[in-house]
């Protein structure tokens, strides 16, 4: 009567048990079989393993005690293939514990399926269950084959749980355990906590994602389990969007027939679990499988993915366009909060707009080349077409200078020093050039301007009758403040204030450690039409380099006028200006009488016995002291003297007194009239 009972209560556990969903197989020799069970046991090979039978756990409400009272045996089998055999065990490595098999260090030749009998003469029930051993991969305490998977969201709490080690823990003794990421022990930051069997973390980042290894010691061996925590965003709560096609306005779509088309759908899916982006292409009311044969959808592909957000891509191909083919197409997205979609409206290609389209670009495309091109080379271009379609710009403007030169002049006191590149350049080359070679009529203060009373007026109508105003900036004339002048005199002042002269400045030098550079700086400012141009040292003396074009091209146009052979320089004159042709010389003041000699010597700059000073000689219908002039065929000369000389102001007292040098980096130095006179221009 007590095995009566006990059989009807494992039929009824057995018929009522809904703990899982599994699938019974049909019963075969009256045993009733419940398959292959859904707990899979996982193990590293030469760890310790227990395999319980599953029908004492999730399918009869008895345990083994029970059934051995009641006359049952559980009997184990090893499934090889279609066939189960009995399992003899030595006890050595492998023994049978109550209801339980246990492997005291499972290799890997015990994967498979192991299944549990349980049975009398009259009634019989069994279940399979998976074992799968595998190896630690190289450099790794875990093989990535058998990690239990568990996720986060970002910013919430997360408790990772050492699994499945409940075989494993000794009744009220505490476990030693150690936990690892990545297989290295961690100093953890202060909000993790570790308890004896688990880790909590109480605010999920992003670097949080990895391998958790919990390490259990037993007995002489180890029990390892990892587990891969994967980091998500939060749980969406919005249905996905549609990218493109946009989901405001259809996207109109020019195609040509008998073209292969490619029209992409791109979406974007918020984190919403395991679940995979649903996403499809539809005509009307069809899809894509209920269109014609030559129309089909390519595979869902994944183009970036953050944290469980996605962006992904579907394709509706065409293989030929037909007429048929034009029409709405709608990309639909959805998930379990939603639906979202975009159309794209196909229409047949105007050919007519396709080359208005194509000319357009074209010429656009030119029109940029050619704007590039002047844009590096809008120098060489207004040259060009100022020497051959330009008008003279001293035709009408009534002025008799094309330039003043001013910068520093260079006292017959200070000669015995070497000068400087920028000093070379500003007193010797620059002029040279502009005279002989670009045939300009320069006014240079110290040649041209006659010594009088009247100074400062004669030098400021001297700029007035000029078309620019050159100023060289070498860093004698920043320390000497060289434009003084420009500031002191109003009419001088008025003309760069109100742009009535271009100026032209040329910096010979990095000048902004030179003291009164600032004051320069100012200058600058109220100068209304200014152009600045850099002097790079001697690369910049080659004619055909960027500064001449560039001084060319801010000085006064004019007219290209042809040279007689008599104005060429002989081989003998060849020296810094070799490759340079002479014409006249027109540096000459209004009230002169005759013009210099048009075959002009220009020295060899090169050679070591050369002073290094120019000397800017011109006749004069003038009286002066004759101490201080050389005369020559009845005509007085004058040659770059000093202003303080001709003026009778160089007395015996400043006869062999040393130099005196310009500290150019003194706070302060004053400027005197005889200095303002004689060594600014």
């Amino acid at each position: 009567m007590k095995l009566a009972g006990f059989m009807l209560l494992l039929v009824n556990s057995a018929a009522s048990i809904n703990l899982k969903y599994i699938s019974k197989r049909n019963s075969v020799d009256g045993c009733i079989d419940w398959s292959v069970d859904l707990k899979t046991y996982r193990v590293l090979a030469g760890e310790p393993l227990r395999v319980k039978c599953a029908l004492f756990y999730s399918y009869i409400r008895t345990n083994y005690s029970v059934a051995q009272n009641a006359k049952l045996r559980l009997i184990w089998y090893r499934n090889k293939g279609d066939s189960e055999e009995p399992i003899i065990f030595s006890g050595h490595r492998l023994s049978k514990e109550g209801d339980s098999i246990w492997f005291r260090s499972a290799e890997m030749e015990d994967n498979g399926f192991y299944t549990c009998v349980l049975r009398n003469s009259t009634y019989c029930m069994k279940v399979s269950m998976s074992l799968t051993v595998e190896e630690s991969e190289e450099g790794l305490c875990f093989s990535s084959r058998i990690r239990y998977q568990e996720s986060a969201e970002i910013t919430k709490s997360k408790m990772i749980s050492c699994p499945d080690i409940d075989d494993y823990l000794a009744p009220y003794k505490q476990p030693i355990m150690t936990w690892y990421k990545e297989c290295q022990r961690k100093e953890w930051r202060s909000s993790i906590i570790i308890n004896t069997t688990s880790l909590w973390i109480p605010e999920v980042q992003e670097d949080d994602g990895g391998n958790y290894t919990c390490e259990l010691k037993y007995g002489s061996r180890v029990v390892r389990r990892t587990t891969e925590l994967k980091v998500t965003a939060l749980l969406t709560t919005r249905p996905p969007k549609v990218l493109f096609p946009s989901e405001r306005q259809a996207s109109v779509i020019d195609v040509q027939l008998g073209m292969r088309l490619v029209l992409d759908c791109r979406a974007f899916f918020g984190y919403s679990g395991d679940s995979r982006p649903i996403i499809y292409w539809m005509k009307g009311d069809k899809f894509v499988e209920e269109l014609e044969g030559h129309i089909r959808e390519s595979e869902v592909r994944v183009v970036r993915e953050f944290l469980g957000e996605k962006e992904v891509e579907l394709s509706l191909i065409f293989d030929a366009v037909e007429e048929t083919d034009m029409g709405n197409y709608t990309c639909t997205v959805e998930n379990h909060i939603g639906r979202g979609s975009g159309s794209a409206i196909l229409q047949k290609k105007d050919m007519y707009r396709l080359e208005l389209v194509g000319g357009l670009g074209a010429i656009m495309l030119i029109l940029g080349i050619f704007t590039a091109i002047y844009k590096c080379y809008n120098v060489e271009i207004m040259l060009c077409y100022r020497q051959h379609f330009g008008s003279d710009e001293a035709d009408d403007d009534n002025k008799e200078y094309d330039a003043y030169l001013s910068y520093t002049k260079v006292d017959f006191e200070s000669v015995e020093r070497e000068m400087s590149e920028e000093e070379l350049f500003a007193l010797e080359i620059l002029p040279d050039v502009l005279e002989k070679h670009y045939g300009y009529k320069l006014f240079i203060p110290h040649r041209d301007l006659i010594p009088s009373s009247t100074y400062i007026e004669d030098l400021a109508r001297s700029v007035e009758q000029s078309r620019r105003l050159i100023v060289v900036l070498t860093p004698e004339f920043v320390a000497r403040r060289g434009w003084s002048i420009f500031q002191f005199e109003p009419r001088l002042h008025s003309m760069l204030v109100t742009g009535e002269i271009k100026v032209i400045m040329i910096e010979c030098s990095d000048l902004r450690s030179v003291i009164n550079y600032q004051e320069l700086e100012d200058l600058k400012h109220t100068i209304r039409v200014l152009s600045l141009i850099k002097w790079y040292g001697p690369k910049s003396s080659q004619l055909q380099s960027k500064f001449w074009k560039r001084v060319r091209y801010e000085m006064p146009a004019k007219r290209k006028e042809s040279m007689s052979r008599r104005q060429v320089l002989d081989s003998g004159e060849q020296g810094l200006f070799g490759d340079l042709q002479a014409v006249s010389t027109v540096a000459m003041t209004a009230t002169s009488a005759s013009l210099a000699p048009a075959h002009v010597e220009i020295p060899d700059y090169n050679e070591p016995g050369h002073l290094q000073m120019h000397h800017f000689c011109r006749s004069y219908e003038y009286e002066l002291p004759s101490s201080a002039i050389a005369t020559l065929s009845g005509r007085h000369m004058y040659c770059s003297l000093p202003m303080t000389l001709l003026n009778g102001r160089l007395t015996q007292n400043n006869i062999g007194k040393p130099k005196r040098d310009i500290h150019l980096s003194s706070p302060f130095v004053p400027l005197s009239g005889p200095e303002l006179s004689s060594d600014i221009w």
